[in-house]
């Protein structure tokens, strides 16, 4: 078997993937015009919202006080509620600007950076645009992969859904995507739009459904649900609170016309949740929240980036919170951590199941939607990325 260094085999895997998406771009896509829509879907879209009301400017004085009080309290959460290595990382990496303006209550840098946040280094990691927009100012070849990547997503989901989606998304925090009838949609917005739909398949018999979603990363499938929701309910969205800044202004711009709650605002008590369209709140206050006050629980992503401690505790507390279905898309991929000389590894999605005496399992598949990338890295992996459903069972009588 001939041997090749491993520089040599990236730049050969990095090679064939190109071609692949070259390949595939000129014989499926480049018919609808897409490098035209990609262009005008990446250029810089803040112009285009409107952010001289006073509505508007109120944002900034409800975030930093929220967010403040997060970090105070955080300080004595339980160890299992402690930021876990992996995000950790991530924080001190991608975050820094972020912090430093919000520590220091810097509301004109914190406003520029929200107001770009879809392009900012510190949603790399979170379901946003930034990761496709720098990987195309760094690779000009980068929007053949971009542009078959989201007609793979619009296709998927137009073939779960049996229809042709009308696809929105709103544009506040400068998202890059394809520009798609007269809307910018980022590839993950496609996402948000086929799991709302589910959502509220299951909840369509449930008056005043309450959805909690647990790490909602930039705030996207919220908005989503929210938005497209025909009847009152209300969304919990549980996050670090560095992730909890992004979309609690996400969020406030895009739903002005929303009841939103945020941490420390009133009393966060649980049992008043259902007066707020959406409540956003750190992730330590999963265990105050009440016993099946809850009708789905959602996840995507982040329970398999958890040590093995915290998402057991995340479990037990779906358990007792849930009282009809908890949703969740995670991989199998399987990772460790040494910190302080002490080792650490997260649960595998397949792993992530809650007490069979109390849940039973609609079904377990493929996810549907990942990139080539995402293919790539869990091929090598030898591991698969998986969509679960498990149903709460009433007690028998």
């Amino acid at each position: 078997m001939l041997y090749l260094p491993r520089k040599i085999k990236s730049l050969l895997a990095g090679f064939f993937m190109l071609t692949v998406s070259m390949l595939i771009y000129l014989l499926k896509y480049r018919k609808f015009h897409a490098d035209e829509s990609m262009k005008k879907g990446f250029e810089d879209h803040r112009s285009d919202i409107d952010t001289n009301g006073t509505e508007y400017a109120a944002i900034f004085e409800r975030l930093l006080p929220a967010y403040n009080k997060a970090k105070q309290q955080q300080k004595n959460v339980d160890c299992v509620y402690q930021i876990g290595p992996l995000w950790q990382k991530m924080i001190e990496d991608q975050f820094t600007d972020l912090i430093e303006a919000s520590s220091s209550s810097d509301t004109t840098k914190l406003r520029a950076l929200l107001e770009n946040f879809q392009r900012e280094k510190f949603t790399f990691s979170s379901g946003g645009s930034a990761g496709d927009f720098h990987s195309l100012q760094n690779n000009r070849l980068y929007k053949y992969q971009f542009i078959n990547g989201w007609y793979k997503y619009y296709d998927i989901y137009n073939d779960l859904c049996n229809d042709h989606p009308e696809l929105t998304y709103p544009l506040y925090g400068n998202p890059a995507g394809l520009y798609y009838n007269g809307q910018v949609i980022p590839t993950e917005a496609i996402r948000y739009h086929y799991y709302a739909t589910e959502i509220q398949s299951l909840l369509r018999d449930v008056d005043n459904p309450v959805i909690c979603e647990i790490g909602g990363g930039l705030g996207g499938q919220a908005y989503k649900v929210i938005s497209s929701l025909n009847k009152p309910a209300t969304y919990i969205l549980l996050d670090i609170p560095e992730m909890l800044i992004v979309s609690s202004y996400f969020l406030l711009a895009a739903l002005p016309n929303k009841k939103i709650l945020l941490y420390g605002e009133n009393t966060c008590n649980s049992t008043e949740f259902s007066q707020y369209d959406v409540v956003l709140l750190p992730h330590f206050m999963l265990n105050q929240m009440q016993n099946e006050s809850v009708d789905l629980f959602f996840n995507s992503n982040s329970l398999s980036e958890m040590t093995c401690d915290t998402a057991q505790e995340y479990i037990r507390q779906i358990e007792r919170i849930c009282r009809k279905y908890f949703m969740h898309i995670n991989h199998n991929v399987k990772f460790a951590w040494r910190e302080n000389g002490n080792e650490a590894t997260n649960m595998r999605a397949t792993d992530m199941i809650p007490d069979p005496k109390k849940f039973k399992r609609i079904y377990q598949h493929l996810r549907a939607f990942s990139k080539i990338d995402d293919k790539i890295f869990y091929y090598r992996k030898k591991a698969k990325h998986f969509t679960f459903l498990y149903e709460k069972m009433r007690p028998s009588e």
